[in-house]
Formats: structure tokens, C-alpha cells, sequence
């Protein structure tokens, strides 16, 4: 037989040998495409220095496109075309951290921070100079306003990425996290510095001014409404279940701090922030060593003058201890760590015309005044409204309508009026009229006094109030408290109005009205689904955040939290008088429930109204206990005990450590200090075991924990 004589080239592609290994031209092609647009972004988000346009960029993209189509055995995880995910998330799984992602204590003068240096020095043993020197120095760093993130790569490839959360556990926003383009998925190699086998980055991922316009242009150009500032678009963007859409948003990262650490030590936290840029971590150029408090305050000065000119919001400068020794000695409060500080700039203030005043009703029937105004940009964002507060406040500021006011915004979120221009003032300007009924049932009003006889705010006093109620309502279902995904504030509203949501009980009872959900606008099979799922899942939150949830007056999340463990059930809470709920204690100290907790938590379980919404709860099946064990002395086995987990664990994960020791009332904490009572060490542990050492810390392995949990509980 004779065979056709085609060119070899068709019958076996052309082979190559890279780097001792037999490639196909195509694998040789795509290994270089990859490498090529990796140092792009590079150039583009670490350097600020981009070599080709983004027309060039599409360009190389698109043919990796192409050859891994044809290459499918040759696509891996970390190749630029594959950071957008496949199918839509069904929601976020909860992650509890390595370390703890802590808040960061703020100052708003240079007094204040000149006493931050002097507590760090004292607590060092350092002497206190009139300068504020200190070993080591500091770095400075501008305040990005954004979100928080925490970056884990193992063995150099990004395995997770979660949010703050409540600083102990956050969402799992990997997916999302991928499309962002300055974040490499691997790490590269560096000649000085080997890749960790573990190392968490964390920063501040935001959306530049620039792309902020750009999206609320569009959501205006569709008749939609758009995001109120930078920050909360970043946020919402993050929290998409779609990675397409938040791979169109253009988020980007820079970094600001570290979490565990496995396989590499520096000494400083600048040598740390160095290392990061040679892996391709994008890193702030605008970070600068400082030492002293005059040098400090020039540069937070010096940085307030440029802080316009950047493509991100910036509200302040943190200050932190550099040397990470001395990080560790200084240690952290349950909130903050003490080795670094936020030095905040002033809220920016605008003048505007007051047109008109309106009044909302909150949770407690609290009515709050609500300025409309001229529209003024200010703090980065174009703003018409603005909270008065309360009556009390309008009286003692002579706040009248037709003013020109200055508005700034607190806490560079919400804004308010802080003054009325008095010569301004035109000379047809009225007085603002209190509310002589609640603006939304028309109930009755009643004014609440300060102890001088001054009216201060004023409230509906109708139970049945639907304004109360769907405020209470939203306090019910957000995060911190039930966190039912899929039900914020405009599905309650929508839901209300379709008159499904009445009551704490109707939420669920929601199953039982699938069908009026699904011929409600916006609400599809898949997210009714969810918005179900996730109100059965708010089932098993537990009597603390039952608590928190219904809004009782001076019953926050640490109250309910020492409550819940001490009555473990609603119905022995219910026994309790109101002396005996306010001197119980906690492993022999006062538990911190004052009589104003008491008195109101006991006002609430014996009400009518609170009757009602308890039998509705219990009705529905929700926990209204708290499953933690106790020993037989009546404590909690870690009760007042300091853990810190560190190295590579195998018998349980890191979540699962956590887990245990606070449901035995233990505290995690992300650093070793005089304070610790354990150390848990797996393999690797690192500096962490030997400074455990040094104190006489008890060191645990995983098995001794164990068999310690096991002594230590009944």
C-alpha cells in the first residue's frame, strides 16, 4: 500500500527541549506567553512602569487563549487565563483565620500619637526620650480605604483568600480574589529569597476613583442606582457570586501586614515587605522608615499634601513598630495590636444649602432627622443627605432650614451637618418642626429628656409600628447577628410590602410560601433557593446571637455572648431575676452585666412582645441554647487560658484548634507574649516555640492537647 507523503510537521508536532524537558512548540509558546504577561502585570502594578499598551496586552492574552485551547492537557491553575472561575458561587464558607485579623487602634492627634511611641517604649523597658526614638524605628505607611484581605499561598501558589470578618473567621473569596491582576496566583522566584512553605499577605484591596466613576456612570446610564463610595463598591464587588462580573471591576491590591508564616524569617517587617516584592507581591512605594515623632509627623503631614493626587482613597497614615521582635513583645489587646497605631486626617467638610428635613424611624422607634441638600461633592463622592442626629441636636446647633451648613463626613462614611454659617443665614430660613406623630404608622410620640429637663430625641411608641419592625428585622438577619445571606435591607423591604415578613416568625415560615417568593420581581428559583438555605442554616446560630439579633437595648454581642454561656437556655435566662443576672461571675470576676443590661433583658423576657417572638422563635425550631460543655466545677475547661497555635498541624486543622479552645471558653492569639498560657506546636513551629521557651510557656503537641481537652472536661 502506498501512504500519501505528508510533511512530518502535520503528522507529529514539532518538539523542542526547554530547560532539560521535551516540549512541543506550542507548550514552548505557551510557558513563554505565560512568563511574559506575568512580568507585565509586574510592570504594571508593582512598578507603575507598563512597556506595552493595553491593546498589546489583549493582544499576548488572547493567544494563550487560543494555544490552551488546543493544549487543554497543558492548562494549570495558575496560568493568567484561568484566574476568572467557572460556575456562579451558591455563597461564601466561613474560614477561621491562622491569626487573627485585628483592627488597627486609631489616633487624631500628634499629642495622642506621641503617647502611643511612650507606651511602646515603657512597655519595652526602652528609656523614654523626649524625641520617641526607639531600636529599630518604624515604618509609615498611607491608610488605604478599602477591604481587608488575608492571602495564603502554599508552596507559592495562591490556595485562599478570605476577608476580616469578625477578625477571628472571614469568607472565602478565592474565586473572586483570582480575577484581580495584581495579585499573582504563583509566586515568582527570587535569587536572594526562597519562597515560603507557607506565607499569608495581607492588605487592602480597593477600586480606584477612576473605575469608581466609571461603574456608577453605568449603573446610571442603566436607571440603576449606584455605590455610595469606593470602599463599599469594593466590598459589594468582592461579595459577587459571579467572578466574571468582578473580573470586568478592576479591583487592586497592595499589601500592609502578614499573617503565618512557614519556612522564611526576617527580622523587620520592612525586610519582610521586600522579600514580598521580589516574589511579585505588589507592595506601597509611598512606605517610608521614620524614627522619632518629629520625623513621624512630617511624613504624615508631607502625605496628607499628596493624598489627592492618588488613584485610591486614602483617610490616614499607619505608624508601626518595624523590628518584628519588638512587634511580638509589644504583643495585642483583644481588638488591636500595640505595636502599630492609624494616625486619621481630619473628615473633609463642604458647605451646602439645606433644603428640607424628613425623619426616619430605627429598630428601638427612635426618630432620627434626615437632611436633604443641595448636592455637594465631598470626600470623594457627590452627597444630598445627611443626619441631624436628633431633635436635641438641631435645637442646640439652631440648625433651620434654608442654612448654609457644613457637612463633613464621620469616619469618612456618614455624612453630617456639624455647624449652621450664621451669617449666611437668608432671612427667609425656618425652623425645623419635631414630629408630632411617627411619620410612618402616625402613632404616638414621646420625648425623651436629658437630666437638665432638654428635650434630646423622641420616640414612636407603637409596638406595632411596621417601621420599628422591618428595622428590627434588618438588625435580625445581618452579619454579627443571624447572617441570613440574601436577605438585606431591600428584601425586607420587598418582602414587607408583599406582606410575607410581619414578624421574627415569618422568616421561617418563608419555606412555606415558596411559590408567592418566586412571583416576587428579582427573585428567581436559584436565589430563592439560597435566601431558604440560609434561613435554615440561621437556625443553628445559638443563643447568643439570638440575642444580639432581637435588638434588645443594651444587649450587645459581648453581653449576650457572657449571658449565653452562663444560662446556656433561654428558659433558665427567663428564672433569672434581674439582681441575680447582674452578679453572677466568670471564673471568680465580675461578668461585666450591669444593672441597665439586666433590668432591659429582663424587661424584654417577660414583656408580652417578647413572649410573643420567643414562642415564635421555638415554634420555628431556632436554638435558643448553647451547646458548650462545662467542667464540673461549673467553668468552662480554657476559661481566662491564652492559646497560640503555630507550625504545620497534621492530626487537625487550624480551624478545627481554634474551634475547640473557644468552645472550652479558651482565647486565640496570634502572638506569643508574657500573657500566653499555651503554646499548641506542630512541626516547623519556628521563632514562636523558642520565644515560648524563653517565658516557661507551656508547649503543647496536637496529641497532648487532646489528652489535656480530655482531662480538663467532664
Amino acid at each position: 500500500m502506498n501512504w500519501p507523503s505528508w510533511p512530518c510537521s502535520q503528522l507529529v508536532p514539532s518538539v523542542l527541549i526547554v530547560g532539560g524537558q521535551v516540549k512541543t512548540e506550542q507548550e514552548a509558546r505557551i510557558d513563554e506567553l505565560r512568563k511574559q504577561i506575568r512580568e507585565h502585570d509586574r510592570r504594571y502594578y508593582n512598578d507603575a512602569a507598563p512597556t506595552i499598551s493595553d491593546r498589546e496586552y489583549d493582544r499576548l492574552l488572547d493567544e494563550l487563549k487560543q494555544l490552551e485551547a488546543k493544549n487543554t492537557h497543558y492548562i494549570t491553575p495558575d496560568s493568567p487565563t484561568q484566574r476568572v472561575g467557572g460556575e456562579p458561587l451558591d455563597g461564601f464558607r466561613k474560614v477561621e483565620h491562622a491569626y487573627p485579623m485585628l483592627s488597627i487602634d486609631n489616633t487624631y492627634n500628634r499629642e495622642d500619637l506621641k503617647k502611643w511611641i511612650e507606651r511602646c517604649q515603657e512597655a519595652l523597658g526602652d528609656p523614654i526620650d523626649q524625641d520617641g526614638t526607639l531600636p529599630g524605628g518604624y515604618l509609615a505607611e498611607p491608610k488605604i480605604d478599602g477591604v481587608a484581605i488575608n492571602l495564603r499561598y502554599e508552596q507559592g501558589l495562591l490556595a485562599l483568600a478570605t476577608t476580616r470578618g469578625d477578625g477571628s473567621q472571614g469568607d472565602d473569596v478565592t474565586q473572586n480574589v483570582r480575577t484581580i491582576r495584581s495579585i499573582p496566583l504563583r509566586l515568582q522566584n527570587s535569587e536572594n529569597t526562597s519562597i515560603p512553605e507557607v506565607v499569608e499577605i495581607r492588605g487592602e484591596i480597593f477600586m480606584p476613583n477612576f473605575e469608581f466613576e466609571r461603574i456608577n456612570e453605568s449603573f446610571s446610564a442603566a436607571g440603576q442606582e449606584g455605590f455610595a463610595n469606593p470602599r463599599n463598591a469594593t466590598a459589594g464587588t468582592l461579595k459577587l457570586l459571579d467572578s466574571e462580573t468582578v473580573a470586568q471591576r478592576k479591583l487592586q491590591f497592595l499589601e500592609h501586614g502578614r499573617g503565618e508564616v512557614l519556612g522564611y524569617e526576617s527580622a523587620t517587617q520592612s525586610e519582610f515587605l521586600s522579600a514580598l516584592g521580589s516574589w511579585g507581591i505588589p507592595t506601597n512605594p509611598l512606605t517610608k522608615p521614620c524614627q522619632g515623632i518629629h520625623e513621624i509627623w512630617e511624613l504624615i503631614q508631607e502625605f496628607d499634601t499628596h493624598r489627592s493626587n492618588l488613584t485610591y482613597g486614602v483617610d490616614g497614615v499607619v505608624i508601626k513598630v518595624d523590628p518584628l521582635d519588638l512587634q511580638e513583645r509589644l504583643g495585642t489587646t483583644s481588638r488591636f495590636p500595640r505595636w502599630c497605631i492609624a494616625y486619621k486626617y481630619p473628615a473633609e467638610q463642604a458647605a451646602t444649602r439645606l433644603l428640607q428635613v424628613d425623619w426616619q424611624v430605627g429598630k428601638t422607634g427612635k426618630l432620627t432627622p434626615r437632611a436633604t441638600m443641595d448636592p455637594v461633592f465631598i470626600a470623594g463622592t457627590t452627597v444630598q443627605h445627611a443626619t441631624l442626629h436628633n431633635y436635641g441636636e438641631i435645637l442646640r446647633k439652631d440648625i433651620r432650614i434654608g442654612d448654609l451648613v457644613i457637612i463633613e463626613k464621620a469616619g469618612e462614611i456618614i455624612p453630617q451637618v456639624v455647624r449652621v454659617e450664621i451669617a449666611e443665614r437668608p432671612h427667609k430660613s425656618s425652623p425645623i418642626q419635631p414630629p408630632t406623630e411617627c411619620p410612618d404608622c402616625q402613632g404616638e410620640i414621646e420625648a425623651e429628656h436629658d437630666d437638665s429637663g432638654k428635650e434630646t430625641s423622641r420616640f414612636c411608641v407603637n409596638p406595632e409600628c411596621p417601621a420599628q419592625l422591618r428595622e428590627r428585622l434588618i438588625h435580625f438577619a445581618a452579619r454579627g447577628q443571624m447572617n441570613i445571606d440574601g436577605m438585606g435591607e431591600k428584601v425586607i423591604h420587598q418582602l414587607s410590602g408583599a406582606e410575607l415578613l410581619n414578624s421574627f416568625g415569618d422568616i421561617f415560615k418563608l419555606s412555606q410560601r415558596r411559590e408567592a417568593l418566586l412571583n416576587l420581581e428579582r427573585m428567581g428559583e436559584k436565589k430563592v433557593n439560597n435566601l431558604l438555605a440560609a434561613i435554615e442554616a440561621a437556625k443553628l446560630r445559638g443563643l447568643d446571637r439570638v440575642l444580639v439579633g432581637l435588638g434588645i437595648r443594651h444587649v450587645g454581642s459581648t453581653a449576650a455572648r457572657v449571658l449565653a454561656r452562663h444560662y446556656q437556655t433561654l428558659e433558665a435566662m427567663q428564672l433569672a431575676s434581674i439582681e441575680e443576672i447582674q452578679s453572677f461571675q466568670v471564673a471568680g470576676q465580675e461578668s461585666g452585666i450591669g444593672p441597665e443590661i439586666a433590668k432591659s433583658l429582663h424587661l424584654f423576657l417577660h414583656s408580652t412582645a417578647g413572649k410573643f417572638v420567643i414562642n415564635e422563635l421555638k415554634e420555628a425550631n431556632v436554638v435558643l441554647s448553647m451547646p458548650i460543655p462545662e467542667s464540673p466545677e461549673g467553668l468552662l475547661a480554657f476559661t481566662g487560658k491564652t492559646f497560640v497555635v503555630t507550625g504545620k498541624l497534621e492530626k487537625y486543622t487550624r480551624d478545627e484548634i481554634h474551634t475547640m479552645v473557644r468552645q472550652h471558653g479558651g482565647r486565640i492569639s496570634g502572638s506569643i507574649s508574657k500573657k500566653t498560657d499555651f503554646l499548641i506546636a506542630g512541626e516547623k513551629a519556628g521563632s514562636k516555640l523558642e520565644k515560648a521557651k524563653q517565658l516557661g510557656i507551656n508547649v503543647l503537641s496536637e496529641s497532648e492537647f487532646e489528652s489535656f481537652l480530655h482531662e480538663h472536661s467532664p
